[in-house]
């Protein structure tokens, strides 16, 4: 039986309201890290973004994210459903003085012409859709023909998702899909979408809990595996 949408929406909606304060303050302190630099650099490659491009950031949480790609010049929209996350996106826009239009929605009903998009940057978010072949179709229309859609999840063995594996035992017990890197690829492929390149993050989740399946230990492994034990798996298409 399909989840109730209404349900899972709000459930999200409350869940990201009381956790918003714990969230910022550590993507705050993740956003002046080495690592964070280069994924920014790498992410920003891959998308090929430039000054002036337009760049949706789909479930934008506190900002960041958005708030980095306004700083490169892009033209940034960023949509997330929890109020009390976009009081603190707008704010960081504030304080680094750029740019941002931001929005409360459900990802899957963007509120946006054809073609608006030269890219969209999901990071982490798509794991909380209630449905994500809805999801990604919105992405496809709102996405320029050229333009390109990182998507990154946790792995199934992230510390981020746990026990992950409750989701068959309780499918109604919290508004997360747990859906793996490579179920979000098989997903993408059958909706016409192009994989173009991805690569896992090893490194500690956002409140600094280390994964013990480290780059190191993966390197050279099935990339299946590689995938399972990712901290979170990046996924380029278009």
């Amino acid at each position: 039986m399909p989840p109730d949408r209404d349900r899972w929406l709000t459930l999200t909606r409350e869940t990201w309201n009381e956790r918003a304060t714990w969230w910022d303050e550590c993507s705050e302190l993740n956003a002046h890290s080495v690592e964070r630099t280069a994924d920014l650099a790498r992410t920003t490659k891959a998308l090929r973004l430039r000054p002036g491009a337009t760049v949706l950031d789909a479930g934008c949480g506190s900002g960041q994210f958005a708030v980095a790609f306004a700083e490169l010049g892009c033209l940034v929209t960023g949509i997330d459903v929890s109020p009390e996350m976009l009081s603190r996106a707008r704010a960081h826009a504030v304080e680094r003085g750029v740019s941002v239009a931001w929005r409360d929605g459900d990802l899957a009903h963007i509120a946006d012409p054809a073609a608006t998009y030269d890219a969209i940057h999901a990071r982490v978010s798509l794991q909380f859709m209630v449905d994500l072949v809805a999801t990604l179709g919105e992405f496809r229309r709102v996405l320029k023909p050229a333009g390109r859609l990182f998507a990154s999840v946790p792995g199934a063995l992230s510390p981020i998702y746990g026990r992950s594996w409750r989701r068959f035992l309780e499918p109604e017990g919290a508004a997360v899909n747990f859906v793996t890197p490579w179920e979000l690829e098989a997903l993408l492929v059958e909706l016409d979408w192009r994989l173009i390149d991805g690569w896992g993050e090893f490194g500690q989740t956002i409140d600094g809990v280390a994964n013990p399946l480290s780059a190191r230990v993966m390197a050279g492994r099935d990339r299946r595996l590689r995938q399972a034990a990712a901290t979170t798996w990046a996924i380029i298409a278009e």
